[in-house]
């Protein structure tokens, strides 16, 4: 059998972490970690290639516990295990962690027993160290966050009761018409009725924790529901949480809660009160619209600006929410990190996360481990896929959360434009208006940049030339930015014409003035008519519903491969809609109207949010993953006319949709579910190259390949020919059942399975093993097939309970790069081959390093100025011409050649003709081994900066430059040999000849019948 190649990819400057865990950890909880930025660079080739656009921000660390500490904000993780996790033996108290399926039970004397014993350890750590704590978590964390100096962080990581001293981390919010009909949930024939009897039922006993921007309580969507509520016994029964009315100076920004509101709370770990209300109330409108859009009142009027536009529903309208303000603008990680924790102990069941990460290769982090204990008590987690799609850029990578892309439905308001003897269809929910207009080239300041102008870029429009009139800007800024800057200058409407062809235009939230969205060809049309007449004046009509052909994917909807786990799990999970959601806004923003719509995965995440509500509401004892396996197995992945869904005018890929569109009536009879448990997520981290901050989970459970997590879908990222994908499945209907296999592998591909129809009672399991096995599939592309199991009653279908297979071939599993010592030696190179035929082997080098040496003073600790580098006291640069057709370019500098306590930094840069510098690659984690590996052919500029250590320090820097040729010291053998597919191979090695006291590189390269197919870098210090 062969198997995908874990690894790093070749040819990557990186910030590399070195990462372990300060104590041995139980197995159910995982320790939070810092996280290295990570920039990438192409691989080597004859011609030079485009260098790498890499990130200027980068994190110290190392040996995973920062080293060099700033002052700043930190979340500090002690030892114990919290309460989420805690499986028992710390002073004879009993386990607090939930069994399998159920929540924790807060009025359990062993969890407030336990809650004071962490208390106690908090309080000795805290006052033993002389910080003040700001935050104190005991749920989803045990620890505290404080701002802290550079060196109390650093006495405080040396301390064995500290697990870790996290920096803090900033994320970002992401982001009716009734959507209720589309996803399946409203008719005779819809979920509500079906499943609940009433869509006034519809989510009965459960309660969705929003964590967002806060929440506008007197929104007509989260009115008090009517008494007596048949669920209050289930509420009672879990609901711990409280309503904090707020602190605000202005007694209008303070709330009230109700039987639907049940609860809101804020957190304000550093003061950011000082730009929003001092409460939970919502000032930005983001949490209000996503939490009406999980759970708003059934069939609430809706009316914007003055036209009444129907009805809308949450997608569990009896269901209670609770808002946790995190967001001011940004996140802090340590509010959000309060906000899980207090979502958990007031006892949640759903918590919606429309909030984004870091879209990197690396998952592990404090917000994303604050969820995995969060699950592992019970709770289910959506969050937003992000929005800077159409790239590899998807966010929530962690198995744990269930990661939702975007994507239309069938209803939009349209309005049309009227100009001269024109008319053009828009995208707007605005009344009738009459409007001057001017191009916004015009009405912006006197020498004000033109391409700026027409952008309407912040401080470029000029009130005296504004007032009054409506203006055109081309697209480039956020739609909310460019009205406020409208408004602000006196303007009475904002149309936004696009820059390019996008697609249809899309309806927009309201603003301080109507917007309305034209596309690009209409506003060509537009601006070219505006700009012919001396006072052009348009007319608006009102905006009408249209229906439209749907679901295809949002153009801005973050999309996959997920870049962690070395790209094998599928990421985003599911797409629901996100384009033009009518949901609760907050007025005293929003030109006075408590409705408006909105779009981005931050509108998807709470459709599948309130969905999973209403499975909980359901199946109270189903676990998150098996809500999750519920919503993507019966996913559909075609448009109401029956074609694939689209994006871009493509047939949309799992890496767009996941398992497809959910579907609201048949996730609650899906018939099988993938479960998986927490100590097989901590198995599932320790198969990823993020294996190092867990090390010691690692040490007692082991690991696993990521494509082998029981996951409703199947992602093998580098299969070397033939490779095997066991899965467990579940019966969860409450008949026993007899499901056959219906495969459609993956072009190029075969699969087959060792079971091919088994019969399982209610509650029984089976696991199946899929041989997945490549025929002509190219390599190095994705293929995308599936595996559905089928239960037939006669000629009907009762159930298809579907995996997406994603695979991408590869003709080599080999090492990414070996190291060995010796003026002379052997050794052996091992891996497996993905197809039949002549394996060839050769050698690149060895040469050895040219080594700088400079003298460097005064280290101050401070960031390297990437954006304007210069050498000083404590920074020297080199500059290195290096050759189209050199193998590979690195550089580096070594721990042992220089004194204990150094810390060297590499930033690395390609110079153009003209002498412009373009950061293409930096190393800065802590302590001084650092390297940067590029691509030959252009000329770099490399910084050697000294952030701590000695002064004077004697700095060196390694550079090899790698010639594509045999220096004739390093030896293979065989040169060729056969190979067949999934089958092993070896390649010995001999290098001699090595001068005493050098550092050595070279590559061994890989050839398919006479095509370079691979390489391993080879390093050897004499």
């Amino acid at each position: 059998m062969g198997s995908p190649s874990p690894r790093l990819l070749r040819g990557r400057a990186t910030t590399r972490a070195r990462a372990g865990t300060r104590a041995a950890l139980a197995a159910a909880s995982v320790p939070l970690v810092v996280v290295a930025l990570t920039t990438a660079a192409g691989p080597a080739a004859a011609e030079p290639p485009a260098l790498p656009e890499v990130s200027p921000e980068y994190l110290k660390e190392g040996d995973g516990l920062p080293i060099d500490y700033e002052d700043g904000h930190y979340i500090v993780q002690l030892a114990a295990d919290p309460i989420a996790t805690y499986e028992g033996g710390e002073a004879g108290i009993e386990a607090t962690a939930p069994p399998e399926g159920e929540t924790i039970d807060f009025d359990a004397a062993e969890v407030e027993e336990y809650r004071e014993f962490l208390a106690d350890e908090r309080s000795e750590v805290i006052n033993e160290h002389d910080v003040d704590a700001t935050a104190e978590y005991d749920t989803v964390i045990n620890g505290f966050a404080a701002k802290l100096t550079a060196d109390e962080a650093e006495e405080l990581a040396g301390s064995d009761k500290v697990l870790a001293v996290i920096p803090e981390t900033m994320y970002q919010t992401t982001g009716a018409v009734d959507t209720s009909k589309f996803v399946g949930l409203s008719g005779g024939k819809g979920a509500w009725e079906q499943e609940f009897g009433s869509p006034k039922e519809a989510g009965e006993g459960v309660i969705i924790g929003v964590l967002d921007t806060g929440i506008w309580p007197e929104n007509p969507s989260l009115a008090p529901l009517s008494e007596p509520r048949p669920d209050q016994h289930l509420i009672d029964a879990k609901w711990n949480g409280e309503c904090e009315t707020g602190e605000d100076e202005d007694p209008a920004g303070n709330i009230e809660c109700n039987n639907k509101l049940i609860g809101a709370r804020w957190f304000d770990t550093w003061g950011y009160a000082e730009d929003g209300y001092a409460s939970p109330r919502d000032s930005n409108g983001h949490g209000t619209h996503t939490a009406t859009t999980a759970a708003g009142n059934y069939k609430t009027k809706v009316e914007i600006d003055g036209e009444k536009l129907g009805t809308f529903s949450g997608m569990a309208p009896a269901a209670r929410v609770a808002a946790y303000k995190v967001c001011w603008g940004g996140c802090p990680g340590a509010d959000l990190v309060a906000g899980i924790e207090a979502a958990v102990n007031d006892g949640v069941d759903v918590i919606n996360f429309s909030i984004g990460s870091t879209g990197t290769p690396e998952f592990v982090d404090a917000v994303s481990l604050a969820f995995f204990n969060a699950a592992a008590a019970g709770v289910f987690v959506a969050a937003s896929a992000g929005n800077d799609g159409p790239t590899s850029t998807v966010d929530h990578q962690e198995p744990w959360v269930t990661t939702v892309a975007a994507s239309t439905h069938d209803q939009t308001f349209r309005t049309e434009i009227e100009f001269g003897r024109e008319e053009i269809e828009a995208a707007a929910a605005v009344g009738e208006a009459k409007w001057y207009v001017k191009n916004a080239v015009d009405a912006a300041y006197d020498g004000t940049d033109p391409a700026a102008a027409e952008r309407c870029d912040a401080d470029t429009l000029d009130p005296a030339k504004t007032e009054g009139f409506a203006i055109i800007c081309v697209r480039g800024n956020l739609f909310s930015e460019n009205a406020s800057q409208v408004a602000a200058a006196g303007g009475v409407g904002l149309i936004v014409r696009d820059q390019s062809e996008r697609g249809p235009a899309n309806v927009v939230i309201s603003q301080p003035v109507p917007v309305v969205h034209v596309s690009y060809e209409d506003g060509l049309a537009l601006a070219e008519w505006v700009d012919s007449k001396k006072n052009p004046r348009i007319e608006v009509e009102t905006s009408e519903r249209d229906y439209q052909n749907a679901p295809s994917m949002a153009a801005f909807s973050s999309n996959g491969p997920a870049l962690a786990a070395e790209q094998n799990l599928l990421k985003p999970d599911i797409t629901a809609p996100g384009v033009e959601i009518l949901a609760g806004m907050t007025p005293d923003n929003h030109a006075g109207n408590h409705f408006g719509p909105n779009q981005g995965t931050s509108m998807s995440s709470p459709h599948i949010a309130g969905l999973a509500a209403l499975l909980k509401s359901a199946n109270p004892e189903w676990s998150p993953m098996a809500v999750k396996s519920a919503i993507m197995t019966t996913a559909y992945q075609t448009d109401q006319n029956g074609d694939p869904i689209q994006r871009g005018g493509e047939d949309a890929t799992p890496f767009d949709f996941g398992a497809g569109h959910v579907d609201g009536r048949e996730m609650f009879d899906p018939g099988l579910v993938y479960e998986s448990s927490p100590t097989e997520w901590i198995q599932y981290i320790c198969g990823t190259p993020e294996a190092n901050k867990v090390q010691s989970y690692c040490d007692s459970l082991g690991a696993i390949d990521p494509s082998q997590l029981n996951y409703p879908s199947i992602t093998v990222a580098e299969l070397t020919g033939s490779y095997e994908v066991t899965r467990t499945v579940t019966n969860v209907s409450d008949k026993k059942s007899t499901y056959k296999a219906d495969i459609t592998a993956p072009a190029g591909f075969e699969v087959s399975s060792d079971v091919t129809s088994f019969t399982l009672r209610p509650g029984e399991s089976v696991t199946y093993t899929l041989t997945i096995t490549r025929t002509d599939a190219a390599f190095g592309e994705w293929a995308f097939g599936d595996v559905t199991w089928v239960e037939k009653k006669g000629t009907r279908t009762v159930h298809e309970v579907r995996s997406p297979i994603v695979v991408k071939p590869t003709q080599l599993s080999a090492a990414d790069e070996v190291s060995f010592t010796g003026a002379s030696g052997s050794a052996t190179l091992e891996g497996t081959a993905g197809f039949d035929g002549t394996l060839g082997a050769s050698v690149s080098g060895l040469v050895a390093s040219e080594v700088k040496t400079a003298t460097l003073t005064d280290p101050d600790s401070s960031s390297f100025p990437t954006d304007d580098p210069a050498e000083n006291s404590h920074t020297v640069s080199y500059e290195f011409a290096t050759p189209a057709d050199a193998a590979l370019v690195r550089f580096a500098t070594f721990d042992e050649e220089h004194p204990a306590g150094t810390d060297l930094d590499l930033f690395v840069y390609s110079k153009a003709a003209d002498g412009s510098l373009t950061l293409v690659g930096n190393s800065a984690s802590g302590g001084t081994n650092e390297s940067v590996t590029l691509p030959g052919g252009h000329t770099y500029v490399v910084f050697v900066d000294e952030w701590a250590g000695p002064s004077p320090l004697e700095a060196k820097l390694h550079a090899w430059i790698v010639p594509g040729s045999d220096e004739g010291n390093l030896a293979v053998d065989p040169a060729e040999q056969a190979v067949t597919m999934s089958g092993e191979y070896s390649v010995g090695l001999t290098w001699s000849g090595l001068a005493e006291g050098q550092r050595f590189l070279g590559t061994v390269d890989y050839a398919q019948d006479g095509e370079p197919v691979d390489s391993t870098i080879v390093g050897i210090a004499t």
